[in-house]
């Protein structure tokens, strides 16, 4: 049993490996015109691919939920939001597409009526579930005015992205040698108070790590003071804790281990559920500071 563990943990950390340096490398050339584009049909592939496990799961409870359409109105919302970004007169095009999927979503039920209530809940929160926060790490990825300094995006979504996965690693290792006592035996048995704890704290910690060094190789462009970093990663150790177990909590419900069945990663949700409730904070602390 631990061999298939190490090596089930071994495939995950190079499949991973892998994911995180075309990671790195889309966001450090992220201006270039090409690759922005290539980022954002990636960014709303992988909303719609996420939209398609959370369908799944919805169709493992016995409901019929439109799923083509869903994956459609997903993309399309990551789309709209990046188009909101550059074409600046239209600042309401993701609303406008949420309001159309809604419409969408109704008139697909209209020939089979039967759990249309529950298929049009299932639907909509799924799209909103997955596309929004995706759609909002793109837009954290451009400057934003800040006192009168433009802010470096590259720099907020790199922070977004290790402050999260910081949080999960930190939980995982501590938890899986340190961990006794069992946090929700429920839904996650293998999640610990201690691992909790130690996210927790390593998100803090490599928050204001990165307050530190952007507040001396930024030049300006990452202005994150000190005390913010504080309470800043306390939020996101908190929510990518949260983001996770809420996962857990919708295939649990669906009796189902893992979103999808991509080697080394499980599914998309599985690698993206802890980003899914962060984004949101830093991209409106980013815009509201």
């Amino acid at each position: 049993m631990k061999i298939k563990r190490m090596a089930d943990l071994n495939r995950r950390f190079a499949v991973s490996s892998i994911v995180g340096l075309i990671v790195a490398f889309l966001i450090a050339f992220s201006s270039n015109p090409v690759v922005g584009l290539l980022l954002v049909i990636c960014v709303a592939g992988i909303a719609g691919i996420g939209v398609w496990e959370y369908a799944q799961l919805a169709i493992a409870k016995e409901l019929q939920p439109a799923t083509n359409l869903m994956v459609l109105i997903a993309a399309c919302e990551v789309i709209a939001f990046s188009a909101s970004i550059i074409f600046v007169d239209f600042p309401q095009l993701p609303v406008l597409i949420l309001a159309a999927g809604i419409v969408a979503f109704f008139l697909s039920h209209f020939r089979k009526p039967s759990n249309a209530l529950l298929n049009v809940a299932v639907e909509f929160f799924g799209v909103c579930y997955v596309a929004v926060p995706l759609s909002f790490m793109l837009g954290i990825l451009f400057p934003v005015p800040h006192h009168g300094a433009m802010q470096e995006g590259r720099w907020w979504l790199v922070y977004l992205i290790l402050v999260t996965k910081v949080t999960d690693v930190g939980a995982y290792f501590v938890g899986r040698l340190w961990g006794k006592r069992k946090m929700t035996p429920v839904l996650s048995p293998l999640k610990t108070v201690e691992g909790a704890a130690a996210g927790f704290l390593c998100a803090i910690l490599l928050s204001l790590g990165m307050a530190y060094i952007g507040n001396r190789f930024s030049q300006g462009s990452f202005d994150l003071k000190i005390s913010e970093s504080v309470w800043l990663g306390m939020l996101l150790g908190i929510f990518s804790q949260i983001g996770d177990l809420a996962e857990s909590l919708l295939k649990r419900d669906a009796l189902v281990k893992d979103s999808n069945t991509l080697p080394g990663l499980g599914g998309v949700l599985d690698m993206v559920d802890s980003l899914l409730l962060t984004a949101p904070i830093v991209y409106f602390f980013i815009r509201m500071h």
